[in-house]
């Protein structure tokens, strides 16, 4: 079973209680669902044993190391929801994984409500992960050790903190 992987904010999607049937907050949709060109970005993993793999891929590109939540969703059901999905190359270092990314394209109100409920799903299956600043920082440094990323890719900001 395929999965995708997206950062998010958990507090905003916690802010009312998704899990009880509450509506979603506007901030959770805005904030962690930011479309452009109507594509939402997400990373594709084949089991939820290769999700430190996506997370490697999302903190390797930022420009700061902060304590990340991620969110981990079915391809399959969205794919029976009738999203379109498109494979791109992922902005990313991690030379491997650069054709693990997903474009969920052509979305409009209906069907990022599709994805968004998707989210509410895996929140009550628990299916988002928490990692710490200091958890991040022995996945990059494992990565640069292991040669999957060079040092000199990451930004400055991130990269000071490793050496």
């Amino acid at each position: 079973m395929s999965l995708l992987v997206r950062k998010i904010d958990k507090a905003k999607w916690l802010q009312n209680d998704i899990k009880n049937g509450e509506d979603i907050s506007a901030d959770a949709i805005t904030n962690c669902m930011k479309t452009s060109k109507n594509t939402l970005s997400a990373w594709q993993i084949d089991n939820d044993t290769e999700i430190d793999d996506a997370v490697l891929a999302i903190v390797s590109s930022h420009q700061h190391l902060d304590t990340i939540d991620v969110v981990y969703i079915s391809k399959d059901r969205l794919d029976e929801d009738g999203l379109n999905m498109q494979r791109t190359l992922g902005r990313t270092p991690v030379r491997d994984l650069i054709n693990n990314h997903i474009d969920i394209v052509n979305l409009t109100y209906k069907t990022l409500g599709d994805v968004a409920y998707n989210i509410v799903e895996a929140f009550c299956e628990q299916n988002v992960k928490r990692y710490t600043r200091g958890s991040l920082k022995k996945l990059l440094k494992k990565a640069i050790d292991s040669g999957r990323v060079d040092i000199e890719k990451l930004e400055p900001s991130i990269s000071s903190k490793l050496k």
